[in-house]
């Protein structure tokens, strides 16, 4: 029966190691086939580039055509005299098969068409212009405004698809003003997918996107929804395979798909090799696997077998005056040697595990863990002296009772650890309670398994910990209060020069871009600098909020008082927001009492407290409206008024005022941009030179935001207005 199981286990053995091997070649070749899949589709993409340079390059030569006969005073003249020297000497239809153009049309500033030509390039005879190509003229689709504005793309036409390039007509030194605009067209025909076809060596196809597309192709224009810009490979079969790019109309959607057909002779090639190869290393695995058997057989399991059987008759005959003998020196001889040694020193492993029991108790007993050891009915078989001292009973009297009568330990560990889960699972469970008398305890149960892997009790033990969790609780707390104040103060140092330097570079470089210092910029480029400027000042004005909230917040923003003039300061702030006033037609008035001249507080912080009030008055502000701020006396407190007639503030959104990054409703949030902490550092502000903020507001009627300091400096807390909703933490 021996010789039958590990015969067949080391057959087993080999068929594992041949799947193994078979998976690995499968893998491998999945991997290499992939790569071939891989080189393939580069290859693909490579030759569909050339395709669609082809194509770019009728594009571009019919650009450079009509910029050079659009950019000459000989032209800008005839838009103006139309003389027929111009046409006799230049507007022939041997000019048009030259240049290689069907169409030609001359259109003034005004949108009306002053010569138009078209030739047939196979028969090189003058051919009619194509009505919808003029009506695309009429509309003003095809028509340039400006010096430097251009068209050039496609126009799907009812005859055929058509490349057109559009230029404003100016003297030859590219000057102007406009006298209107040249259009020269060429017709994507199939004579000249036949040239594409020679130029570029492959076969093409074309399909307009306005009429009914096979459906072999349909699945590709669909995936150009998603990426647009990014051709279609698709394989047809193993020898073809297959490219799909879009070409644009000169309104950017879609016009034209264009089709190449490729051989697929690196796929094919590749593949064959690859199935060589993975036929011939399955048929040396499997030569291999036999070879491995029969040595393994032959040289070691009929060894094992005797090992087995010897083995097997000491055990059922009790008889250790036997010894085994194997022949060779080799690792199963001195297993032989082994065995026989174990024989002699079992008799003495015996008596040493008896002592050991013994020490192991005494060990246990010294514990001053509670140790208890349950059989699978959850009754003890054997406690330490610990935790017979603490269930009050002696081992005699404890051994047999079951765990849920004992309602000292029990009551809270049958809930915790559910052990009869351990004996189910043979998993180790661990955990804390609290006992009913206050006290932690830590408990361990740990399945203990017979000789069979069968689970014939769990060993618990109960540590107390209650010290120890108060410790840990207390150097928690300590450790949470150090991080969360090292924390701000990292972040206090470290904001203004990681964040603050790298955008003061960003705006100060693209300023200089904006300025042109460096060179000449067009118009897009100008106005792309100067959003990059715009977006970095807002970016560095949130970092500074942010900055200012979080040192207030730390207790360490401090004030650098000052006096100076109100009406004057007032003034400048108005300066300062009249170009946002003016985008919307804001008028803004200041009305200040004649007694109040000087205040003593921190000027910056002022000025960024008014700003902010002042601004959002004209965010939310209708155009054509006023702003009216007003500053009066009361008491030795200056109290100043920002009054807007804008969209005002519902009831239920007053609450979310002043608080950071908070703003009163998500469409407006939308509509009017900002980050909520604007009225936060407003109230922060005030309150640290020790006043006070209030406001009013009405949907539809407006808002007053105010704030009173004391006019010579902080003095302490003053009372707030009679009416009006304060601001105080």
């Amino acid at each position: 029966m021996s010789r039958i199981d590990i015969s067949k286990k080391v057959f087993l053995v080999t068929l594992l190691i041949f799947a193994v091997l078979t998976a690995a070649f499968t893998l491998t070749h999945s991997m290499q086939l992939s790569s071939f899949l891989e080189l393939e589709h580069e290859d693909t993409l490579a030759n569909l580039e050339r395709v669609r340079n082809a194509v770019s390059t009728q594009q571009r030569y019919l650009d450079y055509n009509v910029q050079d006969w659009a950019c000459w005073d000989n032209t800008y003249e005839f838009i103006g005299d139309k003389n027929q020297e111009y046409i006799t000497a230049n507007l022939q239809d041997q000019t048009l098969v030259g240049i290689n153009v069907n169409v030609m049309i001359f259109v003034n500033e005004s949108g009306s068409v002053v010569y138009a030509k078209a030739v047939n390039l196979d028969t090189k005879e003058e051919a009619s212009i194509p009505e919808d190509l003029l009506k695309l003229v009429k509309d003003g689709t095809l028509l340039t405004k400006t010096e430097n504005d251009s068209l050039s793309g496609l126009v799907l036409l009812e005859k055929d698809p058509m490349f057109v390039s559009c230029h404003p007509i100016l003297t030859t030194n590219s000057k102007g003003p406009v006298k209107g605009t040249l259009i020269f067209g060429k017709y994507f025909d199939n004579a000249l997918l036949t040239s594409f076809e020679d130029t570029t060596c492959y076969s093409l196809k074309m399909y307009r996107v306005d009429k009914k597309i096979p459906d072999e192709v349909q699945p590709e224009s669909i995936s150009f929804s998603d990426f647009p810009d990014k051709p279609v490979i698709e394989p047809y079969s193993n020898e073809e395979i297959a490219g799909f790019f879009k070409l644009e109309d000169i309104s950017g959607k879609p016009a034209l798909i264009i089709k190449a057909d490729f051989p697929r002779k690196l796929y094919s090639n590749g593949k064959k090799t690859l199935n060589n190869m993975y036929f011939f290393l399955l048929l040396t695995g499997l030569m291999t696997g036999i070879g491995v058997k029969f040595a393994l057989d032959r040289l070691f399991v009929s060894r094992l077998i005797e090992v087995d059987d010897f083995v097997t008759r000491v055990r059922s005959e009790k008889d250790l005056s036997r010894r085994l003998s194997l022949k060779d020196n080799d690792e199963l001889y001195r297993l032989s040697r082994e065995i026989n040694g174990m024989l002699n020193e079992i008799y003495l492993a015996e008596q040493e595990l008896k002592a050991q029991e013994r020490e192991k108790k005494v060990l246990l007993d010294s514990l001053n863990e509670l140790a208890i050891f349950v059989n699978p009915e959850r009754k003890i078989i054997w406690a330490n002296k610990a935790a017979l001292e603490y269930l009050k009973l002696d081992l005699e009297k404890a051994v047999g009772v079951c765990l849920e009568n004992i309602s000292d330990v029990n009551c809270p560990l049958s809930d915790y650890l559910q052990l009869e889960q351990i004996f189910v699972t043979g998993n180790k469970r661990s955990g804390e309670f609290t006992s009913i008398d206050g006290r932690v305890w830590f408990v361990q149960a740990i399945p203990v398994t017979e000789e069979g892997g069968k689970i014939i009790g769990v060993l618990e033990t109960f540590r107390d910990i209650t010290e120890r969790k108060a410790a840990e609780r207390l150097l928690q707390e300590k450790q949470i209060a150090e991080a969360a104040n090292h924390t701000k103060s990292e972040f206090l140092a470290n904001m203004s020069h990681e964040l603050r330097t790298p955008l003061n570079s960003i705006i100060g470089f693209s300023d200089l871009l904006y300025e042109q210092i460096y060179g000449e910029l067009n118009e897009k480029q100008l106005k792309s600098v100067g959003n990059i400027s715009k977006s970095g000042k807002h970016l560095l004005s949130l970092i500074n909020n942010i900055l200012d909230l979080s040192k207030v917040e730390a207790g360490k923003l401090e004030l650098s008082y000052k006096q100076f003039e109100l009406a004057s300061k007032l003034s400048m702030i108005k300066n300062l927001v009249s170009p946002i006033a003016d985008r919307k037609n804001i008028q803004i008035e200041i009305d200040t009492d004649s007694d109040l001249s000087t205040i003593c507080a921190d000027e910056s912080r002022f000025v960024q407290v008014m700003y902010n009030l002042v601004d959002n008055a004209i965010k939310f502000s209708y155009e054509n409206g006023n702003v009216k701020i007003g500053a009066r006396k009361k008491g030795d407190m200056v109290e100043i008024t920002i009054r807007d007639m804008g969209i005002g503030i519902k009831s239920e959104d007053q609450g979310k005022l002043f608080k950071p990054f908070s703003q009163v409703d998500s469409f407006l949030s939308k509509k009017f941009q900002g980050t909520g902490l604007g009225l936060s550092l407003v109230k922060q502000i005030v309150q640290l030179h020790g006043g006070y903020v209030w406001f009013n507001s009405n949907p539809g009627e407006g808002s007053t935001f105010a704030f009173a300091i004391p006019i010579k400096g902080k003095t302490g807390s003053s009372e707030a207005p009679e009416s009006g909703n304060k601001i105080q933490d």
